[in-house]
């Protein structure tokens, strides 16, 4: 029965992240209407309450939450669904970008949308371009840091897919820095399309060294996107995360 435990934990803790959505998703979208920032109170709570309950811990590694500059254009890997929830636990204030098609999903969109995230048709290059475009003019003149997946999705069969350059063609051109962050060990606690069977253990999400972006200009974005990456993925190699 002992050594059972460690299969069934996955299983129960399924059961207990989808409660956990059903009640929480609604309650964000109740949350901001009643208060301004009443919505991501009650996700990073709700997502902190139930990471505890399944066995997972979120840590801090690098730069402090409070020395991040805003606005930022913030750029994590992709590993799996979990790197949400650790940006929400853990990271700044922030809006997320994301792809469209979650938006038709509609108790999961009310949620998106208290919390101010920014719809993204990945499938449509045109389209999204131009949506990119009006984020960059609703963006300017004001502090708003946003979190751009730059990866544009969960890669397959243990390969992470390689960084997209739209996140760093708006950095560009709204002056913002960008902030690599290396979130660690998703895989591990939910892996890809393991539908919620959580497993026990610790998730680091780490802020890297901010790049400026004062200087550069839209044909430096490819250039922005190589550097970011190879931050990220260089901070993922290391053996040990060194906390602040």
């Amino acid at each position: 029965m002992i050594h059972s435990l460690p299969m069934i934990r996955p299983q129960l803790n399924r059961v207990l992240a989808a409660v956990a959505l059903l009640v929480a998703l609604p309650a964000i979208a109740v949350g901001e209407h009643l208060r301004r920032g009443g919505g991501r109170a009650v996700a990073r709570r709700t997502i902190l309450i139930a990471a505890r309950l399944c066995g997972v811990t979120f840590e801090l590694g690098g730069t402090p939450v409070t020395s991040l500059p805003s606005p930022a254009v913030y750029t994590p890997n992709h590993s799996s669904p979990m790197d949400i929830a650790a940006m929400l636990a853990i990271g700044p204030q922030t809006r997320f970008v994301a792809a469209a098609e979650l938006f038709r999903i509609p108790l999961l969109a009310s949620a998106m949308r208290a919390l101010g995230t920014v719809p993204l048709e990945r499938r449509d290059p045109a389209l999204a371009r131009s949506q990119l475009e009006a984020l960059v003019e609703e963006c300017a003149g004001r502090t708003m840091s946003l979190v751009i997946f730059p990866q544009g999705g969960i890669g397959g069969n243990d390969r992470a897919l390689p960084f997209k350059s739209g996140a760093f063609a708006l950095a560009t051109r709204t002056g913002a820095p960008v902030i690599p962050v290396a979130i660690h060990r998703t895989a591990d606690v939910l892996p890809p399309r393991h539908h919620l069977a959580i497993r026990p253990g610790v998730v680091t999400v780490e802020f890297l060294e901010e790049i400026d972006t004062g200087a550069l200009t839209l044909d430096d974005r490819h250039a922005l996107r190589d550097d970011a990456e190879s931050s990220v993925l260089d901070a993922l190699a290391r053996p040990e995360v060194a906390r602040p």
